[in-house]
């Protein structure tokens, strides 16, 4: 593909996420009022009135803290009830939440700085996961297959290669892999693939690298295919992958709402990380991983820290590779609220 190509289907992701938000602005829910309803009686009362509110999310190993917390009673100690809604893609989920049919979302991080970046009113309120700390540790990959000749990053350059989405967190991280071994990100083509599709893809020689997470990880390299870098880890260790979010007037309307959201939140990523056996076997039942494979996958890392700093190298490199032309600032991203 050539150099224009690529970059003309970035900034058509781009676009195509900023259309959809006001797409689904216009279309408008019931459940901001319902939301804006029960604070008012909560301020009426003095007292905290039981509130349903719908969670948008992704079927995948990240969000088992929140369907943890449902499990334990973190979200019900707030008096909230918790309806997840798994969608299939990141753009969906910030959709719905702008337009208002769901009350938070969960998004990678280089999604939501792409949507404050095109004036998108919405913040993070609560971590979603984060990178380990070291490469040991990693939960995510570049992999190529074991046959496939290539030996390090260098070998990249040319090469197409699969990641979930266009101008991603995947493909972030892979530029930012691509840079510091040397590869101009503009020389590799990059296709957007499920993760669930790419081993085979990988095996069958329809792309020669792909940007994984577990078990998807795990899988390749026990079919003999080779791990050249942790994805996430590679760019920055204990980067902020992804995070919870809402609209500006979501916080401004609701701010109690959106307080007990985040404290249930917080309490479920806590207790997430500090039990990991619990994590493996919530899994299986809200996703297609088998037991088998949850039972032996690399964990995301869960804290209810917001890592900032990682946010801001994420900022700068995407200005640098001209995905964006300002970084937004960090108050128009992350709600004041919200554990940093």
């Amino acid at each position: 593909m050539n150099l224009w190509k690529r970059g003309t289907k970035r900034w058509a992701a781009a676009l195509a996420l900023a259309s959809l938000g006001t797409v689904a602005a216009a279309c408008g829910s019931s459940s901001s009022t319902s939301s804006s309803n029960t604070t008012s009686a909560t301020t009426a009362t003095t007292a905290v009135a039981p509130a349903t509110i719908n969670v948008g999310v992704l079927p995948i190993a990240d969000v088992a803290p929140l369907y943890l917390g449902i499990k334990q009673g973190f979200f019900a100690k707030q008096k909230l009830t918790v309806i997840p809604h798994a969608l299939q893609g990141g753009a969906a989920v910030a959709s719905a939440v702008v337009g208002g049919s769901l009350d938070f979302g969960f998004g990678a991080t280089a999604n939501l700085i792409l949507a404050a970046a095109h004036n998108l009113p919405v913040k993070f309120v609560a971590q979603g996961d984060q990178a380990a700390a070291t490469a040991a540790d990693a939960w995510s990959g570049i992999l190529v297959s074991g046959t496939s000749g290539i030996t390090s990053i260098k070998d990249l350059a040319g090469k197409t290669i699969a990641s979930n989405a266009l101008q991603g967190e995947n493909e972030l991280a892979l530029d930012a892999v691509l840079q510091a071994n040397g590869v101009d990100p503009n020389s590799v083509h990059v296709v957007a693939m499920p993760f669930p599709s790419m081993p085979a893809a990988l095996a069958a020689g329809q792309v020669q690298a792909v940007t994984e997470v577990e078990p998807f990880v795990s899988a390749i390299v026990a079919k003999g295919g080779k791990l050249l870098s942790p994805l996430f880890e590679g760019m920055q260790p204990n980067l902020l992958v992804a995070g919870y979010f809402t609209t500006n007037n979501e916080i401004q309307t609701n701010p109690g709402l959106v307080k007990r959201f985040v404290t249930a939140m917080n309490e479920s990523l806590t207790y997430a990380a500090a039990n990991p056996a619990a994590v493996r076997a919530i899994i299986p039942t809200y996703t297609s991983i088998p037991a088998a494979a949850a039972a032996n996958l690399k964990l995301p890392v869960w804290s209810p820290t917001l890592q900032l700093s990682t946010v801001q190298a994420q900022e700068q490199l995407m200005v640098k590779l001209g995905w964006i032309t300002t970084a937004p600032s960090i108050s128009s991203l992350v709600w004041s609220g919200a554990t940093q």
